[in-house]
């Protein structure tokens, strides 16, 4: 059981290697961005031990659960009313990059609002699946993905266009202080973990192992994880203007070849990786807002052929936000909001952490 553990952990941080997060770590280049990254480590483990840590108290049991078990409603309501938005917008970031990533790169004259409805008809189905089912389709995807991450990963640092000089022109800007945008940023991609908030329901025959040797090696995955989505695209693009490109991740795959593969250029395989990668983090990320939302409104009598459709009208309102945004927002735009989103992460769960202590302690007098 402690490999679902893994996935919702790990999936977080090789979304956020493709997403916003490398724009923000080379807009901040020169700013402190060493800094930032190696604080994010021990932050993020910490983060990472302490949910652990909460849920195995309360095994197989999530966190509308603890809340309607230790609190009133007018508390406990606008709480995780407030938790639907936050998760709900975590997914938004996923899909309508993507969807601007698809219309840059692959399909520039097909409608952005017809790219983001196909994915979103894809997603629809698991959003409704049950918890473990959807756990279920973690795993299967991340069997077939990750082996195409090591690979990806090989070879970049393998490629005769990667210069470690490009690399050590940035570690000479190290005396800076850290920068909280990127410092925030590279935090997000530990925060996977936080979904456990309704996972933890699944996980009701055995705890994690809370150990030394599975927190060093998340700490590793995330270590590598961050300075590789810093690293690679200025070893492979230079020091020079590479904050400037729009979609760091996808130009630099695209400096990569495969000379004896089938597909020479990376760019597709890279394509197909991300793909498989924003489906799961979707997937995982709605998933969890649509258990929220239905631990705060639930209307009992809309049925139809005895089956409840609140789950079907929360899924109509998520798709009608998304298109909607998607229609609004143009890339800059996204990226300022998305990077509001990652500053509030920090304050958001040092909250979460208060709240945490709250219940622990009504649980104990209880």
């Amino acid at each position: 059981m402690n490999r679902y553990y893994y996935y919702l952990i790990f999936v977080n941080m090789v979304a956020n290697m493709i997403s916003a997060v490398p724009k923000i770590f080379l807009t901040n280049k020169t700013d402190g961005v060493i800094w930032s990254l190696l604080l994010s480590v021990p932050a993020g483990v910490l983060i990472v031990y302490l949910f652990i840590r909460f849920f195995n108290s309360f095994q197989g049991k999530d966190l509308p659960e603890l809340l309607k078990s230790h609190f009133p409603k007018w508390i406990y309501l606008p709480i995780l009313s407030f938790f639907v938005i936050v998760w709900l917008s975590a997914g938004l970031i996923t899909l309508i990059t993507f969807t601007f990533m698809i219309k840059r790169f692959l399909t520039p004259d097909m409608s952005i609002l017809l790219i983001a409805s196909l994915f979103l008809i894809f997603i629809s189905y698991g959003v409704l699946m049950r918890t473990d089912s959807v756990l279920y389709t973690i795993e299967t995807v991340l069997i077939f993905s990750i082996p195409l991450v090591i690979f990806l990963l090989y070879k970049a640092y393998r490629s005769p266009e990667f210069s470690w000089d490009f690399v050590g022109v940035a570690v000479m800007h190290i005396n800076h202080w850290p920068s909280y945008s990127a410092f925030s940023a590279a935090l997000f991609c530990f925060l996977g973990v936080a979904n456990i908030i309704i996972y933890n329901h699944a996980f009701k025959d055995r705890k994690f192992q809370l150990s030394w040797k599975p927190i060093i090696f998340i700490g590793l995955a995330g270590t590598l994880s961050i300075m590789s989505t810093f690293i690679i695209p200025i070893g492979l693009n230079g020091f020079e203007r590479i904050e400037q490109f729009v979609y760091p991740a996808i130009s630099t795959s695209d400096t990569l070849r495969m000379k004896f593969g089938l597909i020479e250029r990376v760019l597709y395989v890279f394509f197909t990786f991300f793909m498989a990668i924003t489906f799961v983090s979707l997937l995982i990320h709605w998933h969890v807002a649509m258990e929220l939302a239905k631990n705060v409104f639930w209307l009992k009598k809309f049925k139809w052929k005895k089956v409840n459709l609140t789950p079907v009208l929360f899924l109509a309102i998520f798709w009608i936000i998304a298109l909607f945004l998607t229609a609004y927002l143009d890339e800059y735009t996204l990226f300022t909001y998305t990077q509001f989103f990652f500053n509030c992460q920090p304050p958001f769960f040092l909250l979460i952490f208060i709240l945490f202590w709250f219940i622990h302690r009504r649980a104990q007098t209880s």
